[in-house]
Formats: C-alpha cells, sequence, structure tokens
C-alpha cells in the first residue's frame, strides 16, 4: 500500500514544526529560510513576494517575535 502525500494541512504543520525547531536553535535566518522553501514547494502553500520580504527582514532585524509571526502567519 502506497503512503498517501499530505495534505496541504499536514504539510503546513511539518513545515512550521521545523521552522520553529530552528528559530528555537536561535537560528532565524535558517527558519525563514526553510519556510520559506517548504513553501515554494508545497501544495497550494504559494505565498506573494511581499510576506517572504516580511519574514526576510525580520530575521535580518534579529526580531524572533516577528518571525515566528511569519511562520506561524500561514494558514
Amino acid at each position: 500500500m502506497t503512503k498517501s502525500p499530505l495534505t496541504r494541512k499536514e504539510y503546513l504543520e511539518r513545515s512550521r514544526e521545523q521552522a520553529l525547531r530552528l528559530l528555537r536553535l536561535g537560528r532565524p535566518r535558517e527558519a525563514v529560510a526553510s519556510m520559506m522553501m517548504d513553501m515554494r514547494k508545497g501544495p497550494n502553500c504559494g505565498a506573494p513576494t511581499e510576506i517572504h520580504t516580511f519574514g526576510i527582514s525580520a530575521a535580518a532585524a534579529g526580531d524572533t517575535a516577528a518571525v515566528r509571526a511569519y511562520i506561524e502567519g500561514f494558514i
């Protein structure tokens, strides 16, 4: 029996968990990059460039609260 692909919701949750793990490790840039890459390749997970710009800017500024908001903002 072949495993069925993840639903969009399952994919987002898995992506979010990985990004938040990186953020907890003090790696906000990697957390944003991880989420960005996952959103590009996930099922129906595309996002406007402005959303990713927010995440990139937050990571560059070292604003972990804003990085968390970026990661958790995908619904």
